[in-house]
Formats: structure tokens, C-alpha cells, sequence
């Protein structure tokens, strides 16, 4: 049985993709739940909590998604379909300051944990896992805003990634200041 926290969760994703992430609030929120708005804080403390509980469920989505990955093009697909199917709730994963106090514990390490092993890295050093996620942020954030011209190839720019990010982890090169 789902509890009333997982259910307000639902019903929140579902508000968050419809109304955007600006629109997104405890009126809505308790609009779509047909309660009064101070009901939503027996089971959160805050707005900023209720956020970054959905932030916690996206990171579990996202590990869900990228764990059959086996190879960079696979995890650049899965994450390019995660982050397009629930583009606000991405948008609220990566747009604003985390604060890592009220996630929920492991959700955070568990979204990354299939790029860490991918690259054998662990959680206090991850270059090419980091780098790796900020030029697959910056295309598909790109992609959700909407800034790449009507008829343009965004698959080829995909493509173009990845044989960029597999030659630059299998030929060893370093940047000049590391």
C-alpha cells in the first residue's frame, strides 16, 4: 500500500510537469490533492522539502534508467530519455541549489552510481564521470528549453558526443593543466 507522502509525491510530479517549474507551488500542489494548503505540511515541512523529495525520486529514476547501460552511447540515450520524459522534474533536479541535507540517503549517489562504474571512478574523485554528465546536461537541457533550430539533427549532436567523450577516455590524453 502506497503511503500518503508517496501519494502527495504522485500527484506533485504530475502538477510539476504540468504547470512548470516555475509554476510549481504548495497552491497547486494542494489544488490538484483538493486539501487546503496547510494540510501538505503534516507530511512535509516546507516547499523547498516536498522539492527535493522529488529530486530524490528523480535520482532513483535516473539510476533505474542508466543501470542497463553498458557503454557511453547507452548511457547517453538512457539519460537523454530520462531527462525528456519528465523535463520539469530534470529541470528541478539541475537548475537550482541542492541542498543535500533533505534528500533522501543514497538517492543522490544511486543517480550516479551507473556513470562511477562505468569509468571506475568512486564518489570523492570522478573527473571523467563529471565531465561526462555536464556535457550530457548541457545538450539535453538545451534540448527542453528549445534552443536548437527547427530541422536541426540533435540524435547527430548526440552521436557527436560520444565519439567525442570515447576517444577522449580511451586514448588516455590529458588537458594541458592536469
Amino acid at each position: 500500500m502506497t503511503s500518503r507522502r508517496e501519494q502527495i509525491l504522485d500527484v506533485a510530479e504530475r502538477v510539476l510537469e504540468d504547470a512548470g517549474l516555475d509554476g510549481f507551488g504548495i497552491g497547486e500542489l494542494a489544488r490538484a490533492l483538493g486539501i487546503k494548503p496547510p494540510s501538505l505540511y503534516k507530511h512535509f515541512a516546507s516547499l523547498d522539502a516536498i522539492e527535493h523529495a522529488l529530486i530524490s525520486r528523480g535520482f532513483l529514476l535516473l539510476a533505474e534508467a542508466l543501470s542497463p547501460a553498458s557503454d557511453l552511447a547507452g548511457f547517453c540515450r538512457a539519460y537523454r530519455a530520462r531527462a525528456l520524459a519528465a523535463p520539469q522534474l530534470y529541470r528541478l533536479m539541475t537548475e537550482r541549489p541542492l541542498n543535500r541535507e533533505l534528500l533522501d540517503p543514497g538517492a543522490e549517489l544511486a543517480g550516479m552510481a551507473g556513470i562511477l562504474a562505468f569509468f571506475g571512478e568512486s564518489p570523492g574523485h570522478h573527473p571523467r564521470a563529471r565531465a561526462t554528465w555536464a556535457a550530457a546536461h548541457g545538450l539535453v537541457a538545451l534540448e527542453i528549453a528549445g534552443r536548437f533550430p527547427p530541422g536541426a539533427d540533435v540524435a547527430e549532436s548526440w552521436a557527436v558526443l560520444v565519439d567525442a567523450l570515447e576517444s577522449r577516455n580511451t586514448s588516455g590524453r590529458r588537458m594541458p593543466d592536469d
